[in-house]
């Protein structure tokens, strides 16, 4: 009978463990809960596919580090937005170009990335460069809509931009606030 006891006893004791050492995990235990609330996107009423285009003559862009005078414009519009988004960012992300950090480089007629320029691109209102590493322009929607307003132009790296038919291709990516 002893036995048993003694075998009862030991029983109890290892379940008495076996439940001290998970009660004392439970008091361990971390949790956390991310909610995510995003606002229904707005409608782009441009085309799929803007261009803008500009001529400027190769004495614009002969000196290194300037800006040409000649530029083109174009609005992105859009429209049906909720009234629970209270700002829309606008990310623009197009081809690096070696000597300016704030260009995006430009494509010659055979498809290749030149080094003696790039195109730069600007808030047509506030004139503020839109670069490849600070890519983000922000507007806050009124009655529904927003409108960002685009300004591009060439920059001369070396000062030897040669006449031709340059391209680039600019992405534009929205978030929704």
């Amino acid at each position: 009978m002893q036995y048993k006891k003694l075998s009862l006893l030991t029983t109890f004791a290892v379940v008495g463990m076996i439940s001290a050492i998970n009660a004392q995990a439970a008091a361990d235990t971390t949790i956390n809960i991310t909610a995510t609330v995003t606002a229904t996107p707005c409608t782009v009423k441009a085309p799929s596919t803007i261009d803008i285009g500009f001529t400027l003559d190769a004495s614009e862009v002969a000196t290194a580090g300037v800006d040409s005078i000649a530029s083109g414009t174009a609005n992105i519009a859009l429209s049906g937005c909720p009234s629970t988004t209270t700002s829309i960012d606008a990310k623009f992300s197009g081809p690096s170009v070696a000597g300016d950090t704030s260009g995006f480089g430009m494509k010659d007629s055979g498809g290749s990335i030149v080094t003696t320029g790039s195109i730069r691109l600007a808030n047509a209102d506030t004139s503020a460069v839109i670069s490849n590493t600070a890519n983000t322009y922000t507007v806050t929607p009124s009655g529904g809509a927003a409108t960002f307003k685009l300004k591009a132009y060439m920059h001369s790296i070396t000062g030897s931009v040669k006449p031709g038919v340059y391209t680039t291709p600019i992405e534009v990516t929205y978030a929704y606030h």
